[in-house]
């Protein structure tokens, strides 16, 4: 089990080793003040964020903005089927990173999560990548239990990447100054 706080601090700490602060969109952290602990592979979530924060920092003008949020989703848990032993669900953390950037088409927004998926070819070039990123996200995040998925309204309408993760079930809570 790891706090979701820890694992966001290591990701911006990577995010800014691979940007240099001038071409960086403005990031806001927006979460609770008392956060659950998770269930989760901590190296692996860091994995998933750094990706999802690179992702938003290429789409996303250095003028734009990047949010960080997390909220206990307790319908996802129900509806993935995250059960503990005693057959309650599990509550799940969503953590959601939303950005102001070039948006996704709503007719992509599963496809880009498939293996070498990268949007038309004038962008490929701009920003550069494999197309697996997505692909491991997924991966890990399914490893772990958990769904991740990704909201856009379209072309030039910014995104928002969404995962979850089973909260440790004894519900340990870690209270953050912000």
């Amino acid at each position: 089990s790891i706090q979701i706080i820890e694992v966001l601090d290591l990701a911006l700490s990577a995010l800014r080793s691979i940007w240099s602060p001038e071409t960086l969109p403005e990031i806001n952290v927006k979460l609770p003040s008392v956060l659950p602990t998770v269930l989760a592979d901590g190296e692996g979530l860091v994995e998933v964020l750094t990706k999802l924060l690179d992702n938003a920092c290429k789409f996303t003008e250095p003028g734009g903005k990047i949010t960080i949020q997390a909220q206990i989703n307790e319908t996802q848990a129900e509806s993935i089927g995250f059960f503990t032993k005693n057959r309650r669900h599990n509550p799940m953390l969503e953590v959601i990173v939303a950005d102001t950037g070039r948006g996704i088409e709503p007719s992509q927004l599963d496809a880009i999560f498939e293996s070498f998926y990268q949007e038309e070819d004038s962008l490929r070039r701009t920003v550069g990548g494999t197309g697996l990123g997505l692909a491991i996200c997924r991966q890990i995040i399914k490893g772990m239990g958990g769904k991740i998925w990704a909201e856009s309204e379209g072309k030039n309408q910014g995104s928002q990447f969404h995962f979850t993760i089973p909260l440790e079930s004894s519900q340990t809570l870690l209270t953050v100054d912000c």
